[in-house]
Order: C-alpha cells, then structure tokens, then sequence
C-alpha cells in the first residue's frame, strides 16, 4: 500500500516536466513555470537533433538544459508543408497555448553558441521565432511563404532581431526584413546569452532585450494584418540551404550545435527576464 501511495504522489510531478509523445506520436517537451503548457515538434527529428541534459553545472539556471543539432540533410515535414521541397532544414519546437495579437506579449530565452558553432552566411540560420496562426501568406524567393513576425538569426557574424514589416495583400503579402543587432556570434561560443523582447500590441511597439540591456526600441506595431494568434518557437532552422553550398562550391552545410534554457513568455519584461526581475525561479 506504501509504495502505490508513493507511485501517485510522484506522478503529479512527473506530468509537469520532461519529455513526451503525444496521441499522434509527436515529441514534445514539458517544463515547469515557463508561462507555456508544452513544446511540441510537429515534424519529426533525429536522435542526434535533440537533447534534453540534466547538468546542473552547465544550465543556465536549474538543473536542466536543452542541446539541438543541425547536420546536413536534417529536413522534414508535416501534413501540409516540407521543408525537404523547399530548400530548408530544421529541428524546431512550437508552444502552446498560442497568445492572441493584443496587449503585451514578451518572450525570453537563454542561448548558447557551441564553440565551433559555424555562420553559413548567405543562408540565414533562425534560432527563435514568434511565428502567426491564421496570418497572411505569400511568396519567398518563388516559394511558399508564411512570414512569421519575429525572428532571431544568427548570420553575417551576428545575432539579429528581424522583425518582418508586412504590407500588401494578405495573400500576395510584401515582406520586408527590419533587422537589428543584438549581439556578435563570436562573444555567444561557450557562453549563455539571455535573451528577451515584448511585443506591445496596445501601444504599437517592440522592445528587445540582451542580458538585461535594452537593445532595440522600435515605435511601430508588431503587425499590419491581425492573425488568429501567434506563438513562439525555438530550435535551429535554415532557410535557403542551397545558397552557401553555391556560394562556397560544397554539396554539404556544416553542422550546428546550439544550447537552449530558461524559455519563457508571459505579459512583461519582469516575467521572462531574470536579468530584470532576480526572483523568477528556474525552468526545469
């Protein structure tokens, strides 16, 4: 009798973190304290492509961290889109509950470059994206494009905030990228970088964050077409894969290792920043 009560007791905390399958065999992640219920790939990945470690020593904060890995020819897809079909590769978790496009939405992350992490510039390299449900869509580079809102690239020896000014149609939409530096790749190797931004809704504007530091102020709205919603995501994604194999004459794109913790999101820069706010507990 002692040890069923035992089991039971235990299983409340076992459901609120670690990894998962859900019905449909989708593999996700569930952490404590994020501000999301769940992370979840809905593509597929390899082993080598994702890793939850427990190391206390080396996470950001808490006991746990998350390593991804990116090697050559790491494309998959879903019932409605490939990423083998359209020149990109990824391993990349979507959240839920998705956010709905008014008040303040802020999100932060820890990221950690490995230390022979590689910039395959002209091929841009995302590493956190605030991504729209029932948004508009398009065309980029004559394919199929769904233009997310916000993007975090790591490209041309930088880490950029690339917020997607969106005008046009909402079928035939115009993309513009606004990008803005938030750090150099190079001071990210072996070293945990915080990042942070809201996205203001209510009072048009967006504001971004580096271990602490404002780096970005932009007085515009986040958005020109109101989406059903939006979420945020984080994992490695490469888009236009084909343009550094032309440009250095190879037939294969260098592997990339990247460390993820402390993923957050909530409705100000005091829920997703300890840098800004020291009492938010670790998510583990």
């Amino acid at each position: 009798m002692k040890k069923i009560i035992i089991i039971l007791l235990l299983i409340p905390t076992l459901a609120m973190s670690g990894t998962f399958k859900n019905d449909e065999g989708k593999f996700g992640l569930k952490t404590k304290r994020s501000g999301f219920k769940f992370h979840l790939n809905f593509m597929d990945h390899n082993d080598h492509n994702f890793q939850y470690i427990k190391d206390k020593t080396k996470a950001r904060a808490g006991k746990y961290f998350q390593r991804f890995e990116l090697r050559d020819g790491d494309c998959f897809g879903d019932e409605v889109w490939s990423d083998c079909d359209t020149d990109r590769e990824r391993v990349e978790f979507s959240t839920r509950p998705r956010q709905a496009p008014k008040g303040k939405q802020c999100y932060g992350f820890s990221l950690m470059l490995s230390k022979d992490f590689i910039d395959i510039y002209p091929t841009s390299t995302t590493l956190g994206q605030v991504h729209q449900h029932g948004g508009p869509t398009g065309k980029a580079e004559g394919l199929a494009s769904f233009p997310p809102l916000i993007q975090i690239d790591a490209t041309g020896g930088y880490l950029f905030f690339n917020w997607h000014e969106l005008s046009g149609s909402a079928t035939n939409v115009k993309d513009e990228s606004r990008k803005h530096i938030l750090k150099r790749l190079k001071e990210m190797k072996e070293v945990w970088t915080d990042i942070s931004f809201c996205l203001d809704f209510k009072n048009k504007r967006m504001d971004a964050w580096v271990d602490g530091i404002k780096k970005v102020e932009i007085l515009k709205s986040p958005i020109f077409f109101k989406p059903e919603g939006i979420y945020f995501k984080h994992g490695i994604y490469r888009s236009f894969t084909s343009k550094y194999k032309k440009l250095n004459n190879v037939k294969k794109i260098p592997t990339q290792i990247v460390f993820y913790d402390e993923v957050r999101r909530g409705k100000s820069i005091k829920k997703v920043d300890v840098n800004i706010n020291p009492k938010l507990k670790p998510v583990d």
